[in-house]
């Protein structure tokens, strides 16, 4: 039998046989859709040049509209099926992006608990 151990994601404490629990680890099926894997994230200087194109198009935080947004955030995260095009983003401040991450990883942890 395999030993336990504690998650390798940074701040994650479930424990697992292998090095990522199955939330977080992309080959057992925890966050990535269902159908398949999750999409190619865009990077590099293209992902920069959105980046600023969004910023410069809405330069608040489209849900508290109070901070400056930082955060190019996916509205259906490419873990749950969304695309990684202009009608998926929205400009989010790091406190609604946190927010909203901690709300997707909660629904992870559901997904993955009905298995």
């Amino acid at each position: 039998m395999s030993r336990l151990q504690v998650c390798t994601k940074r701040g994650c404490p479930n424990l697992t046989a292998h090095a990522r629990c199955a939330l977080h680890d992309r080959t057992t099926g925890g966050w990535h859709n269902q159908s398949g894997p999750a999409p190619q994230r865009i990077t590099g200087r293209k992902l920069q040049r959105l980046r600023e194109q969004l910023f410069a198009q809405e330069p608040f935080c489209r849900a508290c509209k109070v901070r400056v947004a930082a955060i190019r955030d996916h509205i259906i995260p490419l873990a749950e099926g969304g695309a990684d095009t202009e009608d998926n983003v929205q400009p989010l401040c790091q406190q609604c992006s946190d927010q909203k991450t901690q709300q997707e990883a909660a629904r992870g942890q559901r997904r993955v608990s009905a298995d």
